[in-house]
This record gives C-alpha cells, sequence and structure tokens, in this order.
C-alpha cells in the first residue's frame, strides 16, 4: 500500500503569484518516496496572456485530467488516496473526488472517461450520476467500480466561472475523512461541500477567501490557523512528513487569533449550529461586536488547537538543526 497524494492550487490564477498559499506550504513538508508519490497543479500549465471568457473552466478540465492520468499511472487497489485544494482548486478536488467514487480508476477508458464526465458541461442530477456509474460497472471487470479518497482536505471552494450553474452535486460517499476550512468574512456564494458527506467537517473560522486559503494578501497569522488545523487533520489520517519538519513547525498562538484588522462587511450568511474554529472565541474577548456576524446558535470545534502548539524541539544549533530552521523558512 502507498499513498498518493493530490493538490489543486491557483485554478486560473497568475503564474507569476509566488507567495506560498497554504496548499504549497503542505506540499513542501511532505516525505515522498516510493511509498508517498505527489502531484501538483499550480494552475501555470495554461497561462493566459489575456483573460478569456471560459479560460478557468478549461484550465480546470486540464488540471482534473492531469490528476487522473497521474492515477492511472500509479494508483492500485489498496492506495490511500489524499486530496487537496484551495479555492477554485478546492472545486476540482471535489470534481475528481466525485468521478473516483462513479466511475473509478477505468485505464482502458480514461481518454472516454475525462471528456464525458470528468467535468460535465450539461446539467447532471444526482440520478444521472447514478446511472453513469451503472453503465462505469459493466465496462469494468469490477464489480464496485468505486475508488475511495482517504482524505480530502478543502479550503474555502469557490465555484469555477463557465461551469454549468443547474449541476447539482452528487454526494461525495467515497470520501473517508475529510475537512472544509470556510471563510466567515468572504463573499457570498455557494458552499459546494455536498452535504450529505457526513465524514467531511465542514469549520468556519475568521477571515476572507485569501486569509483562509493563505493566497496573495491573505493576513499570514490567519492563514497558519486554517493552515495547522488541515494538517493536524491530515496527520491523523496517516499523511507522512518530514519527521524533523514535524516538530520544528511553528504552531498558532493566541496572538495569531487577534492578528489582523477586522473585516468591515459581513456577507456569508453562517447556518444555525455552524461549527466555528475555536481560536475565534479569543478573538471575541477583545472584540464583542464579532458575534453579530455569528448565528444565535453555534458549535466550537478543535478546542485543542493551543495544546498542539507544545512541540518539543531540541535544543543547541548543529549544521543540521541550520539546514531544518532554513527548511521550515521555506516551507511557510
Amino acid at each position: 500500500m502507498k499513498k498518493l497524494v493530490l493538490c489543486f492550487d491557483r485554478i486560473g490564477g497568475d503564474p507569476a503569484q509566488r507567495d506560498a498559499t497554504n496548499a504549497e506550504r503542505l506540499l513542501r513538508l511532505l516525505d515522498e518516496g516510493n511509498e508517498q508519490l505527489c502531484w501538483q497543479h499550480t494552475g501555470e500549465q495554461t497561462p493566459h496572456r489575456l483573460p478569456r471568457r471560459g479560460a478557468a473552466a478549461d484550465d480546470a478540465r486540464t488540471a482534473i485530467a492531469e490528476a487522473y492520468r497521474f492515477l492511472v499511472d500509479h494508483w492500485e487497489p489498496d492506495d490511500r488516496i489524499f486530496m487537496f485544494g484551495s479555492g477554485r482548486g478546492a472545486y476540482c478536488a471535489q470534481a475528481l473526488t466525485r468521478l473516483l467514487g462513479t466511475v473509478g480508476v477505468l485505464p482502458d477508458l480514461m481518454d472516454y472517461v475525462l471528456d464525458a464526465y470528468a467535468v460535465p458541461r450539461t446539467s447532471r442530477t444526482p440520478q444521472d450520476w447514478q446511472r453513469v456509474a451503472q453503465v462505469a460497472a459493466g465496462l469494468s471487470s469490477r464489480h464496485d467500480v468505486s475508488v475511495p479518497v482517504w482524505f480530502l482536505g478543502l479550503w474555502d471552494t469557490l465555484r469555477i466561472p463557465g461551469f454549468t450553474r443547474r449541476t447539482t452535486p452528487a454526494p461525495l460517499h467515497n470520501v473517508v475523512l475529510g475537512r472544509h476550512a470556510v471563510a466567515i468574512d468572504g463573499l457570498p456564494g455557494e458552499r459546494l461541500v455536498a452535504t450529505a458527506s457526513e465524514r467531511i467537517e465542514e469549520v468556519w473560522f475568521r477571515g476572507s477567501h485569501c486569509d483562509i486559503t493563505g493566497k496573495p494578501g491573505a493576513c499570514r497569522p490567519l492563514a497558519a490557523i486554517t493552515f495547522d488545523w488541515m494538517l493536524d487533520g491530515a496527520l491523523r489520517a496517516g499523511l507522512e512528513i518530514s519527521p524533523q519538519l514535524r516538530y520544528a513547525l511553528p504552531a498558532p498562538t493566541e496572538c495569531d487569533a487577534v492578528a489582523g484588522s477586522p473585516h468591515r462587511l459581513a456577507l456569508r450568511r453562517l447556518p444555525e449550529d455552524a461549527a466555528v474554529h475555536s481560536s475565534l472565541n479569543v478573538y471575541l474577548r477583545t472584540h464583542p461586536e464579532y458575534w453579530r456576524r455569528l448565528p444565535a446558535r453555534v458549535m466550537w470545534a478543535d478546542p485543542e488547537w493551543l495544546a498542539r502548539g507544545e512541540r518539543l524541539v531540541p535544543l543547541g544549533k548543529t549544521v543540521a538543526q541550520a539546514q531544518l530552521a532554513e527548511r521550515v523558512a521555506l516551507a511557510s
């Protein structure tokens, strides 16, 4: 058994952006080898000099196709798939997860699968996806073609322009474990994780879309909180990072929780009983007016977030530790 890690980031974005997003930071920490293979799409493969209608959708289809080919080349039964995405990349991660749950990995029919089902250009209902799964089962030698995604990590999913709005996403039943960090102060819009998947833990964090994803313009301390939460979930699921880096990474503190200027507009409506990250409790002590952005009832998530900061790092400087510090700096 090996682990396959796929990461979608900056779909349709500016290839010149160099600030490390949370997704990129996570990839830099991975312990890659024969037992853990990694694939990344950063949006740099198909840059567009001038914005054009449908460019983001084309980039997304390209990214999903490349990721599926990576799985065709490397996936074997019993392998564990870890999928990550931020913003529009999170939409792609969901689309590929749904594709794997519907048709699985079909090497002999790869081109057909990608053209017909990867990112459908027409409306599909959950019943349509069930019929697609039945067709795929008939074309495969396996009775159950569904391929599970062991861990799905999403930072503030955004819809991609150019995709049909009428499409009803099929539930992500093939997700074993999942986390979705959502921005309280983000722009209004549909949140795209299927609520039918109870295995995806959706938690709301203070900050804008950039603050949650770590994209350019982010408040870095707030981005560090969502990064730490996602990394914690992935490690619990079995993702492997460099053992030295695991204990040398700085963990968020209460100072990080109160960083940044409050956003003046509250444009997203939180559902009743929304799961809100416990770091917001710290912010509310000094900014009680922020309560107005929350529903009447909330559920506090990740109460042990501060305890994760108690990581032991050996004292004394050696050459190896100096090299380690340099790697940590690059990762952050």
